[in-house]
């Protein structure tokens, strides 16, 4: 079964996308890699929003997310060395678990959010 999958930056390639029932018995996973070729965000309540203005560049989400759904870019800093910046959330894989809400230290702080937990209208 092919399927799409529009994000809010970039379209996603058409893949070969496996039905239940063409998944082996008990979940065992067959070839290393394998997860980004599931749509696994479709069933989540709840999902999380970055504020972009109030992120520090961290990384922490990124670090906490099981699902690698935190977006990355390359980047440098400002006396020229190579970094990664977080640009985003990839919805197809985030699950709603609320770890990088929870774990980033500006939320920490308690003053402003930087990445926040909202109900996710599907």
């Amino acid at each position: 079964m092919a399927t799409t999958c529009a994000t809010s930056a970039e379209e996603r390639t058409v893949t070969q996308l496996k039905t239940w029932q063409e998944l082996p018995y008990g979940g065992v996973i067959t070839e290393a890699g394998s997860a980004s070729k599931y749509e696994t965000g479709s069933w989540r309540t709840w999902k999380p929003e970055t504020h972009r203005e109030h992120c520090i560049q961290c990384l922490a989400c990124w670090e906490y997310c099981p699902e690698d759904a935190i977006k990355l870019e390359d980047g440098q800093y400002p006396s020229g060395g190579h970094r990664k910046f977080v640009v985003g959330i990839e919805y197809f894989h985030c699950k709603g678990c609320g770890l990088c809400v929870r774990e980033c230290p500006v939320n920490k702080e308690g003053k402003v959010q930087a990445i926040s937990y909202v109900r996710d209208e599907v």
